[in-house]
């Protein structure tokens, strides 16, 4: 049986940095102190050359069942459907990455976010900054995204 070579996969432009790691150590042990549940280590380390945080620490089980409780509520919400988050004055349209403009409006993760300025990554793909969102985001498949009515043009009725 023939082995093909692993494709190349470029790094990832939204990899934490180790200061991102540790403020979100930060944020973790605030947040599940608010369970009760108390953490003897939390810190970020580089596994396998990418960071994560390691977290040690105890609960009771009463604790862990709500805390498994939120945590699986907030895996199964359903997302918006997509009229609910079309900012007004735009309309629909499923784009390919090279189809996206500077202007247009882009649905994710449960909000909608103005195109502020992109670049090319590869042929078939593009860094999107979106307003509102501090990282960039890359498009790399079809995507439905909200334009401009005034920038379509209809054909007048005659």
């Amino acid at each position: 049986m023939t082995s093909f070579p692993l494709p190349y996969v470029p790094p990832d432009p939204n990899e934490p940095t180790e200061k991102e790691a540790s403020a979100t150590a930060v944020r973790l042990v605030r947040a599940l102190r608010g369970y009760g549940v108390f953490l003897e280590q939390v810190a970020p380390e580089a596994v396998s050359g990418r960071l994560v945080v390691t977290v040690r620490g105890r609960m009771s089980v009463r604790t862990a069942e709500r805390l498994a409780a939120g945590l699986e509520s907030l895996a199964y919400r359903p997302a918006k459907p997509l009229e609910e988050l079309r900012p007004e004055g735009t309309l629909p349209l499923e784009v390919r990455p090279d189809g996206v403009r500077v202007g247009d409006h882009l649905p994710l993760d449960g909000t909608c976010y103005r195109i502020r300025n992109m670049r090319g990554a590869t042929g078939s793909s593009r860094i999107l900054e979106l307003e509102g969102r501090r990282l960039p985001w890359i498009m790399t498949s079809p995507r439905t995204v909200f334009r401009p009515a005034d920038q379509f043009q209809f054909p007048l009725p005659t």
